[in-house]
């Protein structure tokens, strides 16, 4: 973790890479509640158990994409505060900043009750700075200072993340796993993911809660930096799409594209490999171009899908305000609105899930915009999720084993490229052929990342589901 950038990082209103905003957000809290980690988890996916104090700031810089819902890429610096600091350096810390997350030890109830003081030291401390030109008597000599301006503490935003919620996860899991151990099956015979009512959030939820609402929190998320499980990601794009909405008007990245544009890059984007003329080498690209564009094809179905369902909850009116319109919040969303008589119940399906409303009226119907979006989860979303969990491991063991043939090839029978019926081929011929057969393993080894990516956010989405009828 390297301190690259000076402490004159300035905020998106100086300019970023290009067009690019360019954000600064700082993490504070206690000591050992986990901020160094929380940080390592987002900007690296990584995490390390051992415990080494943070001594002095750490600054990390990444270009990041967020979705708002459409991608917005942004120059991002996070500034990684000490527990115990020099209250006289917060303002140099903070100066240009654009938000911050108070990190809490979720199952500490001093941590979370102390999350109100860091938020006060943080817009205490926090301004922004603009240049100012002063002349002289005459004119004749120019002078710029900095102007510095404090935050608004009503409007600045301040995410209160509880970590190490995996602690809490794991308690609760085991208790509900006693009470439920004599009654795991539901009236069909199908298992069930626990449905928690609000009385049944652990007690550090709860003040966390209590805590947002009292000390005007932006927003209030559980995470857990030991666990690859999202959460820390989730929280924090949760507070950089509101930055980036309110600061700099952003909505989606890119402009609505006419149904013609929209054509042209669908069958842009199906295309296949390009051959080489050489049917050693053409053989295998052949029956690899069939993988090639079936991912291609499962990524855009799977973000139409759930680019489709989220709208659609959305435009039924029964997201909140302040919902970000994730998969969470729909699950969420649909959990309450399913009717007064019913539950909605998630069941596996194919180790997907499916939802299931079930209610003790045998007449009991839900209202026509909820089996509209039950349709669409069920009848869309879900199928594709289902297909790749099937086809993409798969698709990667294959891929595999075609370019480890294609390794062999380039070694055993490379004069197949440069020799054409015993002739030499020219050089520009020859070095044509090369750059296809390298470009087209690359392109091969990036459809064996992207289907991984695919499998893990399908992975991902079984948890943020469960995860959605768990509280």
């Amino acid at each position: 973790m390297g301190a690259s950038c000076s402490s004159d990082q300035t905020s998106g209103s100086s300019g970023g890479i290009g067009d690019v905003p360019k954000l600064k957000i700082a993490v504070v809290g206690d000591r050992q509640v986990g901020k160094s980690c929380v940080v390592s988890r987002y900007m690296k996916n990584q995490f390390s158990p051992m415990y080494i104090p943070t001594k002095k700031p750490v600054i990390e810089s990444s270009v990041r994409k967020i979705n708002i819902p459409g991608h917005a890429v942004v120059a991002l610096t996070v500034w990684d505060i000490p527990g115990q600091e020099d209250i006289d350096l917060y303002s140099t810390y903070f100066k240009n900043l654009d938000a911050a997350v108070v990190i809490v030890d979720i199952n500490d109830s001093e941590s979370i009750e102390m999350a109100p003081v860091w938020k006060r030291i943080v817009v205490n401390n926090t301004f922004e700075t603009s240049p100012v030109v002063e002349s002289s008597e005459g004119g004749k000599i120019e002078t710029t200072t900095m102007e510095k301006k404090p935050v608004d503490p009503e409007t600045f935003p301040v995410l209160l993340l509880g970590n190490k919620f995996d602690l809490v996860e794991e308690d609760g899991y085991k208790e509900k796993l006693r009470q439920m151990k004599a009654s795991e099956k539901d009236e069909s015979g199908a298992k069930t993911i626990w449905n928690i009512t609000e009385e049944d959030k652990p007690e550090c939820v709860r003040l966390m809660d209590k805590i947002k609402q009292k000390a005007n929190f932006y927003g209030s998320v559980t995470a857990s930096a030991r666990d690859s499980d999202g959460t820390v990601a989730e929280g924090i794009q949760f507070l950089l799409r509101h930055v980036l909405q309110t600061k700099y008007g952003l909505n989606k990245w890119k402009p609505k594209e006419t149904k013609k544009v929209k054509a042209k890059n669908k069958i842009e984007e199906y295309d296949g490999l390009d051959m080489t003329e050489i049917e050693i080498f053409d053989s295998i690209f052949k029956v690899a171009e069939i993988s090639v564009k079936k991912v291609k094809m499962l990524t855009d179905y799977h973000n139409k899908c759930l680019g489709k369902l989220r709208e659609s909850c959305t435009n039924a009116g029964i997201l909140g305000e302040d919902d970000a319109a994730s998969l969470e919040d729909c699950m969420i969303a649909l959990r309450r609105n399913v009717g007064e008589q019913a539950k909605l119940k998630v069941k596996k399906d194919d180790d997907f899930c499916k939802l299931d409303v079930t209610s003790k009226d045998p007449d009991f119907k839900p209202e026509r915009y909820i089996r509209i979006l039950l349709k669409i989860y069920q009848n869309e979303f879900a199928v594709v999720c289902k297909a790749i969990l099937k086809e993409c491991p798969a698709m990667i063991s294959k891929l595999k084993d075609q370019d480890a043939e294609l390794s062999t090839l380039c070694q055993s029978s490379w004069e197949e490229v440069e020799l054409s019926n015993g002739i030499p081929r020219p050089k520009d011929e020859v070095n044509k052929i090369s750059d296809i057969i390298v470009q087209n393993r690359a392109r091969m080894q990036h459809t064996k990342l992207e289907s991984a990516k695919l499998i893990d956010k399908v992975e991902d989405y079984k948890k943020k589901i469960k995860a959605a009828f768990l509280w």
